[in-house]
């Protein structure tokens, strides 16, 4: 039963919402402190009323020792001396009790006349009779527990002849702290009160600032977003509006060779200086696919700001290696080729069955025979004349390619009976080539089938060579040229291009930059504003410089 009850308990805490378990956490916490400081101030009052009443009660004492009537009183042994005046005394000083005793302890005066005459009670005249000295007690008396002050009275010959007495009753100081306890309590109520107001405030504003998450919900997203971050390729690093680096993922430690525990809440200038992320606290303006070096690496970032209620409050930056990019997009500019191959390849095969069928059944054999023999002979050919001066396969398969996609476009790929490319140097790599030849030609294709040339005469020329310490690339087109309203160096910027289509200005962009990684030389031409030539300069010899840290 106790668990069940406790189980329902817990179930009912759970369910409560995080601005009532708050309220009632601070309430019960307000409530727990105050009591506490009620009952210390409560104790530290009474304490200090009885040591106050103490000092009254032995000061009064003193007075009485020295008094000649007093003293009289004890030597004559005649209480009735000293009884008015006493009593008068003890009302006007609201004491409970002021009594005189000779040096035995019986008593000359008392508020209740029937006790004089009789011992003192207490047990506690010792210190004053014997020893002389005056002091502070509290004991039991006739009268109630009481704090009392007592001293001894001492003749003109110094000797010790009696005591007084000066007490004032616990009862009486408990019930002058009564009245600070009760407004203690007063004031517990209007405290758990103005608690339980301020309380629900923080607890809004708090909640506000979570997005309205229940901080169990809130901890659950924190720890899913950080298995996402490092779980993700993408380097992903955060800063706060003063620059310091928040958060690290394991692909951005992995890629800066850095320690998260490391860096964390330092300075990103200090920590990566060649990443600008804190320039766009200032600018204010998101940037995306910046390329830039850091620690030797080429990367390729995006950089957002984020803002809370108007204000920028930091930025987060994600990144990739740029060598993994250009990786992805050759390999994509490969499947493009074959694609383009394959297709351009089955709509001639399929024409040219169709063709065939129908001289068949016109029973014209003789021709069949002899457009078998031209297709086969131009296609051998133009194998053959590919194997043998261009030896790398892929180079070989793109103008291939290229050659039966303008045959489908209606125009002619022309290859320079000229060109030779043997092996290529260790430090160049065929996907490259193959990324700037075959963006050329497409470049040339579309110019031509744009201008107004004759369509028998639209065609591309392709010349390859490798004699002497340079390898020369060379792509000319008859068609429109380059255009007039865009600059040629700003052709090679990313996002630039001639074409209205969208997902345009990449490719030369992609060239350039494979160009500048092998320190070559790129040139592009207006032939007579009626067709272009691009020429581009490899160096056969290995640059001294790192292949991965591409020059922009």
């Amino acid at each position: 039963m106790i668990a069940l009850m406790k189980n329902n308990a817990l179930f009912n805490w759970q369910k409560l919402s995080f601005r009532r378990r708050l309220l009632l956490i601070m309430t019960l916490s307000g409530i727990v402190k105050l009591l506490i400081l009620s009952v210390a101030g409560f104790a530290y009052l009474k304490h200090w009323e009885e040591q106050d009443s103490g000092n009254n009660a032995l000061g009064i004492a003193k007075f009485l020792s020295t008094s000649p009537c007093v003293i009289k009183a004890i030597e004559t042994n005649n209480p009735a001396l000293i009884k008015n005046k006493i009593e008068y005394l003890r009302a006007s000083v609201n004491a409970a009790f002021i009594v005189v005793g000779n040096k035995d302890g019986i008593r000359l005066s008392h508020p209740i006349d029937a006790r004089i005459g009789k011992p003192m009670k207490g047990d506690d005249n010792d210190r004053a009779l014997k020893q002389g000295l005056s002091y502070i007690s509290v004991a039991e008396g006739s009268l109630g527990r009481s704090v009392r002050g007592k001293t001894p009275i001492i003749d003109a010959q110094g000797n010790i002849v009696g005591v007084v007495s000066v007490g004032y009753l616990l009862t009486s100081i408990e019930s002058k702290a009564d009245h600070f306890l009760i407004f203690l309590l007063i004031m517990i109520a209007l405290v758990v009160l103005t608690n339980a107001v301020i309380s629900n405030f923080t607890a809004k504003k708090f909640q506000n600032a979570i997005f309205g998450f229940e901080p169990e919900e809130f901890g659950r997203l924190y720890m899913e977003l950080e298995v996402t971050l490092s779980t993700i390729k993408e380097g992903v690093v955060s800063i706060d509006a003063n620059g310091n680096l928040r958060s690290i993922n394991r692909s951005a430690c992995d890629i800066f060779k850095v320690n998260a525990e490391d860096v964390l809440k330092k300075k990103m200038d200090e920590v990566l200086p060649e990443n600008n992320l804190t320039d766009i606290l200032t600018s204010k303006v998101s940037e995306y696919n910046v390329e830039m070096m850091i620690k030797g690496q080429a990367i390729v970032a995006n950089r957002q700001i984020l803002i809370v209620d108007g204000q920028v409050v930091g930025a987060v930056s994600s990144f990739r290696l740029k060598d993994e990019i250009s990786e992805l997009t050759k390999q994509l500019s490969q499947v493009r080729e074959y694609s383009d191959l394959l297709r351009s390849q089955t709509h001639e095969h399929s024409n040219k069955l169709n063709t065939i069928s129908g001289l068949i059944h016109l029973g014209k054999n003789e021709e069949v025979l002899s457009l078998i023999g031209q297709e086969t002979e131009r296609y051998q050919h133009l194998i053959q004349f590919l194997r043998d001066a261009i030896h790398e396969p892929m180079i070989a398969g793109v103008l291939l390619g290229k050659s039966e996609r303008a045959r489908e476009l209606g125009l002619l790929l022309e290859i320079d009976d000229g060109s030779q490319l043997l092996a290529l140097p260790a430090h160049i790599r065929a996907e490259d080539m193959v990324t700037v030849i075959g963006n050329f030609i497409d470049n040339g294709f579309d110019a031509c089938i744009s201008s107004n040339t004759p369509k028998s005469e639209k065609k591309v020329t392709v010349s390859l060579s490798d004699f002497g310490d340079e390898i020369i690339i060379e792509v000319e087109d008859n068609g429109c040229g380059l255009p007039k309203n865009i600059a040629q160096e700003e052709l090679i910027k990313q996002g630039v291009s001639s074409k209205s289509e969208s997902n345009r200005g990449v490719g030369l962009h992609l060239v350039n930059q494979i160009i500048s990684q092998y320190n070559g030389q790129l040139i592009m031409e207006s032939i007579n504003n009626k067709g272009t030539r691009m020429t581009v300069y490899l160096p056969k010899q290995h640059a001294n410089k790192d292949i991965s840290n591409d020059i922009n």
